[in-house]
């Protein structure tokens, strides 16, 4: 995989993204056998689920995975407003994979897109990652930074669009389109 200093190789990212949720289900579909079974083959099994998730997250070997996100050449590109910079930062929030750091990492990228200059075009995808992250079953301790987002990405229509997302009646889901709301509403009132 080809890199430069601010742009990356999404050549069959979509594929490598599929595969680490792929293995991050399946770890807890394991786990819960494990949990529900007790047996020492299911236990095994959870063991390797989680060990090969976290070998293809790149875990043991930061460098050589998904870390290109935390490298500070990067982020002071993407914080500069480079457009390399900002297209790889929001595809990489578009996939949103999921692995051991990923909320970490989609942090300092949230904040950085938060204080630069976006195009319309760039305005609409971030939206749509926002509702996506809204919608996301995963946990998203990240999630304040995605409201944060809303301070340059959240006009005044799309709040209504925030209104009609089709949230499933589960409690935090709920509460992540509610912090957005007021995000939008507040952002519009100042």
């Amino acid at each position: 995989m080809k890199l430069t200093p601010m742009k990356f190789d999404f050549t069959n990212f979509a594929a490598r993204v599929a595969e680490l949720n792929r293995l991050h289900k399946l770890a807890h579909e394991l786990s819960d056998l494990r949990l529900r079974t007790g047996k020492a083959e299911d236990i095994e099994r959870w063991e390797k689920a989680v060990r090969d998730w976290k070998e293809f997250s790149g875990f043991g070997y930061p460098e050589t995975k998904f870390y290109f996100f935390e490298n500070q050449t990067f982020l002071a590109a993407l914080s500069a407003g480079d457009a390399d910079a900002k297209e790889s930062a929001i595809k990489f929030l578009e996939f949103d994979p999921y692995y051991y750091r990923s909320g970490y990492i989609k942090s300092k990228l949230l904040v950085r897109l938060k204080h630069i200059k976006l195009t319309a075009s760039e305005i609409k995808r971030l939206q749509k990652v926002v509702c996506n992250a809204i919608l996301s079953p995963l946990p998203k301790s990240e999630f304040k930074y995605y409201a944060g987002l809303l301070k340059n990405v959240g006009a005044p229509e799309f709040r209504k669009e925030l209104q009609n997302l089709s949230v499933p009646s589960v409690s935090y889901l709920k509460a992540r389109q509610e912090c957005c709301l007021q995000e939008v509403y507040w952002r519009n009132k100042r």
